[in-house]
């Protein structure tokens, strides 16, 4: 399937839901020649894809990735447009690179994408979605905001869901995350993998349901995989890989924000402990020239935990964009740079050069970031 190199993708957490029910599954699956050499410990990453109708035609309607981790699990979505170097090292969109090189290339790509090792994948098709949470019975969804959509992306029936507790079939399910809202589309992915697994949970394991999959995993490990994720005690949060749209080469395409996209993944897929603005010590120069900016700068950050050993002035006061020079993790760098009031850019001391140098005598040992207040960077209470 090819169409506009960017179009809306429309991001389904529900697929990953109905591995949750393992109990009451019974796997039906089509034939693959590359099964996964998937973890002894049944702890992992695995690739989930939804098949329908799109604007473009029946092909991937979306897709994501399920990190099972003794720390907790993630279902995390990923645009399915968004670009990929596909096997000639031209850049494809992924889901149509799982299209038309298989499951096991898109595995490979969204490896090299998010830094982690994603050994299965699993493709259901949205009518058999629907069918399996039809066959639950409604699942019951709190709509704290109204909804509207599309039965298909074709016809022009629509759906309005209301506000309040509401009881949906399977095919209202997916029109509840498809459709607009004031509720923003990953929370709705949320409520809805959580009322499908209320379901599941209610309507108790003495009934099997099949559903049919296209995965490299075999039965055994799948319903591994879903007693793992519908663990009573299992912190579970659905996330959406950030993206923005960039034209190269005259053509738009869909990325990944790289800063953005390596921190949600070491605190939701790693499962990194979490830093706080106490852990980071800041030292901070005047780069603009400005009456007490780097005075006024370390109280703001004092006042909101962060350490300061040291202020001054830089080696010059003409730097037009405040600077964040990283000495030590990079996450610290975004803590520092999400609390300023203002932007500012994030470098390396190489990168930083001779400015670096200039300043390194007055840079505390042990210092984790220095902050040079450039031009039009304000700090109040």
């Amino acid at each position: 399937m090819r169409g506009n190199p960017v179009r809306k993708t429309i991001l389904s957490g529900a697929a990953g839901a109905v591995l949750c029910a393992a109990a009451l599954l019974v796997f039906v699956f089509a034939a693959t020649q590359d099964r996964a050499d998937w973890p002894a410990d049944g702890m992992g990453t695995l690739l989930w894809v939804l098949e329908g109708q799109t604007a473009d035609g029946v092909g991937t309607k979306a897709m994501g990735i399920i990190r099972l981790a003794p720390t907790g699990d993630a279902v995390v979505s990923i645009p399915t447009d968004i670009s990929v170097k596909g096997r000639d090292g031209r850049l494809v969109e992924l889901g149509d690179l799982g299209e038309e090189d298989g499951w096991k290339t898109c595995c490979d790509a969204v490896s090299l994408l998010l830094g982690v090792d994603v050994a299965g994948y699993v493709v259901l098709a949205s009518d058999e979605v629907v069918s399996f949470c039809d066959a639950l019975g409604p699942v019951n969804l709190d709509v704290p905001a109204p909804v509207a959509a599309r039965r298909t992306a074709k016809d022009g029936a629509s759906v309005e869901i209301g506000r309040g507790t509401q009881q949906l079939s399977g095919a209202d399910v997916l029109a509840y995350i498809e459709g607009t809202s004031e509720e923003p589309a990953v929370e709705r992915q949320e409520r809805a993998l959580r009322g499908i697994l209320a379901a599941a949970t209610a309507a108790g394991p003495a009934g099997k349901l099949a559903l049919r999959v296209r995965s490299n995993l075999d039965g055994g490990r799948l319903l591994t995989v879903g007693e793992t994720l519908s663990r009573a005690d299992a912190p579970l949060k659905v996330q959406e890989i950030p993206s923005t749209v960039m034209v190269r080469d005259g053509v738009a395409r869909r990325v990944a924000m790289v800063v953005e996209t390596e921190k949600l993944v070491a605190s939701a897929v790693r499962a990194k402990a979490t830093l706080t603005s106490d852990d980071i010590s800041v030292a901070v120069f005047n780069g603009s020239g400005a009456r007490l900016a780097a005075t006024r700068a370390a109280e703001y950050l004092q006042a909101r935990g962060f350490r300061v050993p040291r202020i001054g002035n830089a080696d010059a006061f003409t730097y037009s964009t405040t600077t964040i020079v990283r000495l030590t993790e990079e996450a610290k760098a975004w803590i520092l740079r999400d609390t300023l009031p203002g932007a500012a850019k994030i470098t390396t001391k190489e990168e930083f050069g001779a400015h670096y140098e200039s300043l390194r005598p007055m840079i505390p040992l042990g210092t984790d970031l220095v902050l040079v207040v450039g031009a039009g960077m304000e700090f109040s209470e």
